[in-house]
């Protein structure tokens, strides 16, 4: 048969609109399943379900932290009590007040995240060295105003006193004034041109960010499509039909990869030779596949119709079954994970790359 087009050629050829290429999605680390985790009951040590919600932050602290996650009520912060103020003594400026709203939101959202990218701690550092850098700037200035009272409170008596003196004042070459003032204004400006730009860098960057399709707000209910013409499958085996059609097309020659039997499996013989070392030919891969099955836990359904038949001989949703269970078992082995991981390091590679050009063509 002719090979089936992708997801996007489809919609296009067949002109569906309801259904676009971002209702899919190409995630491969989305849990699928029921988790459980051991805790302690009143009943005793018990294997407990867990919630959709407490799957992710297990998941992480699994991959990524050490130890289990931190209880979050535990952890709410205890509001400190109002520090108390003389009188007439203006109130202490919050460091998040000198921020901007935007980055003073995007502050927000970071903290309140349990688990940060290395993206998102390299925002969280450069937005608070900005706040300590205007906490010193304030600082500085409001040191410098009482200095500056102190000193034109001073320097009235002395114009008093230089009046009779102002015909040697004439003598002298008149200085020029408002030198200190306009280099100040100027640096102020570049600073603020400056975390402008830095301000548009950090929302272009959120808004090139790809959002999963889980993530969005504007779900729409998928529309009711009508069968295949010409399809004699069942539903079932037309579905791991494409998806062992999509693995050959992802994976290549990696999809080629022989996943071995367990070690408790390696000294099964076969006839007095191990299954390890048998080669596959057409009369000995029904076997051999059959204690693949066993020894991975597949339905008893797919060993026993292996047992009295050649693979050969089986129906074709027995045939997609089989297939499938064996895509699915590669797709949790070593050679496939590392093949993600490489392909997922090369694309934060190319958007790294083209920010940084694109940063230089503004410029």
């Amino acid at each position: 048969p002719p090979p089936l087009p992708p997801p996007p050629q489809y919609l296009s050829r067949n002109v569906v609109q309801d259904v676009r290429r971002e209702h899919f999605s190409f995630s491969p680390r989305m849990p699928v399943g029921d988790f459980y985790e051991e805790r302690d009951t009143p009943e005793g040590v018990q294997w407990v379900k867990l919630s959709p919600e407490e799957i992710p932050s297990r998941i992480q602290a699994i991959t990524g932290k050490r130890g289990r996650p931190r209880n979050a009520e535990k952890l709410k912060p205890k509001e400190p009590p109002a520090a108390k103020r003389g009188r007439g003594r203006p109130p202490k400026v919050k460091m998040v007040d000198l921020l901007s709203k935007t980055d003073a939101r995007l502050l927000k959202r970071l903290e309140a995240q349990e688990v940060l990218s290395d993206e998102d701690k390299l925002k969280m550092s450069k937005i608070k060295k900005k706040m300590r850098r205007k906490a010193k700037n304030k600082q500085k200035q409001e040191a410098k105003a009482p200095r500056a009272k102190e000193a034109k409170k001073k320097s009235k008596p002395k114009e008093k006193k230089s009046k009779p003196e102002k015909g040697k004042d004439k003598a002298r070459p008149k200085e020029k004034k408002g030198k200190g003032p306009r280099k100040a204004d100027k640096g102020i400006l570049a600073q603020r041109r400056l975390e402008e730009r830095r301000r548009q860098q950090l929302i272009l960057e959120e808004m090139k960010k790809p959002t999963e399709d889980m993530c969005l707000g504007d779900h729409q209910p998928l529309p009711t499509f009508s069968r295949i013409p010409g399809l004699i499958l069942p539903s079932g085996a037309f579905s791991n039909c494409l998806t062992v059609v999509e693995f050959l097309q992802t994976y290549g020659k990696a999809a080629l990869y022989d996943p071995g039997l367990p070690p408790y499996c390696q000294s099964l013989k076969i006839l007095g030779e191990k299954v390890s070392e048998i080669s596959l030919n057409r009369d000995t891969v029904s076997e051999v596949l059959r204690c693949f099955l066993t020894a991975y836990g597949a339905s008893e359904e797919l060993c026993e119709g292996l047992r009295t038949k050649p693979f050969q001989a089986l129906p074709p949703e027995r045939k997609a079954a089989i297939l499938a269970f064996l895509v699915n078992e590669l797709n949790s082995s070593a050679l496939i994970i590392n093949e993600i991981d490489k392909t997922l390091e090369n694309m934060s590679n190319y958007r790294k790359n083209k920010w940084i050009i694109e940063g230089r063509l503004r410029r």
